[in-house]
């Protein structure tokens, strides 16, 4: 197992991914927003999601805002965020600068794993390219990519993300049983290997979608009460 880890991203999945990751092994964890290091090096989560204390408790995880600083990792975890423009398409810009730092980067052998919210077939057709083009390394052959999507629910402060069953994938079979292994030494719910990473990404939009209706149909139902003067 390769044995520094950079987590690229440290909003709230990726600060907790980094603390977590931090009090197992080495683990850089790099964000260009300079007034977010600084905060995190000051024992502050501006997230809100983890305490001074939990912070403190990742004695192998240094914060950077250098992209060059993740140099000599193995395992690269990406987890920016991905938002929607006003036309409701994917903004893809934070996941392309991110793939361009990683690849900057990006040694021979290297994984990266990708936890952003995407398409199915997203990593591979958008990230994979630009990996390739920015290490001058050859996809499947001298580096390989995963994809586990984030299941992080934010302010839930019993959920965590050590406590969440885990859904992995890597680029090739090898890859799949290193990235499960990976996450395994995390997850105290257990991991699910998918088939493929375009099968990861599809599990990801059913969770959403299935969320996001179930939200809809809850405010539905909160409006007909509120008329009939039912506590939702």
């Amino acid at each position: 197992m390769r044995e520094k880890i950079g987590i690229v991203g440290l909003g709230y999945i990726g600060i907790q991914l980094a603390v977590t990751f931090g009090k197992e092994r080495d683990t850089i964890g790099f964000d260009p927003d300079r007034s977010k290091i600084d905060a995190y090096r000051s024992g502050v989560d501006t997230t809100g999601e983890l305490t001074g204390a939990d912070l403190a408790g990742a004695k192998r995880l240094t914060y950077t805002d250098n992209g060059e600083d993740l140099s000599g990792c193995g395992i690269f975890v990406v987890a920016v965020p991905t938002p929607v423009n006003e036309t409701n398409q994917p903004e893809f810009s934070p996941l392309v600068a991110a793939s361009r730092t990683v690849g900057s980067v990006l040694d021979q052998g290297g994984i990266v794993i990708y936890e952003s919210t995407v398409y199915p077939g997203c990593i591979e057709e958008v990230c994979v390219p630009i990996l390739e083009k920015n290490s001058k390394l050859k996809f499947n052959v001298s580096f390989f990519v995963g994809y586990s999507p984030e299941r992080v629910n934010p302010g839930d402060k019993i959920n965590k993300v050590n406590n969440i069953v885990k859904v992995t994938s890597g680029s090739n079979n090898k890859t799949a049983i290193e990235v499960d292994k990976l996450y395994k030494q995390i997850i105290k719910a257990g991991t699910y290997s998918a088939p493929s990473i375009k099968i990861a990404e599809s599990s990801k939009i059913v969770e959403n979608v299935q969320r996001d209706l179930n939200i809809s149909l809850v405010n539905e139902l909160s409006l007909i009460f509120n008329l009939l003067n039912i506590n939702t």
